[in-house]
């Protein structure tokens, strides 16, 4: 008979630290969009970060299949245009990240 991996639970009853947040690239990510407050372009982001367009990309596929950002491609003129913002799930999944890192963290 095979046996049921246990999974830790946070002070909230269900497992800490979201997978999906928990990567230092979508850590980042997300960091900085919370911070700027507002949409940023794929270039700044990957900027600002010191990202590979790869590295980046697959983040932010990942954010955005868990609905913690949003993509939008436009253009302007003839030259297209990547915009990443954080959508509200986001922000309340962070939020509840940040929750279960103080949960955990030792206090002095």
């Amino acid at each position: 008979m095979a046996r049921q991996a246990r999974t830790a639970k946070g002070p909230s009853g269900r497992p800490p630290l979201s997978p999906l947040i928990h990567g230092r690239v979508r850590l980042l990510i997300l960091s900085f969009l919370l911070r700027t407050g507002r949409a940023q372009t794929f270039p700044s982001i990957r900027r600002s970060l010191g990202l590979t367009d790869g590295t980046l990309s697959v983040n932010l596929s990942k954010l955005e299949e868990g609905g913690l950002v949003s993509i939008t491609k436009t253009f302007e003129g003839k030259k297209p245009v990547t915009l990443v913002r954080m959508t509200a799930k986001g922000k309340r999944e962070f939020k509840r990240y940040l929750e279960d890192l103080r949960a955990i963290l030792p206090v002095d």
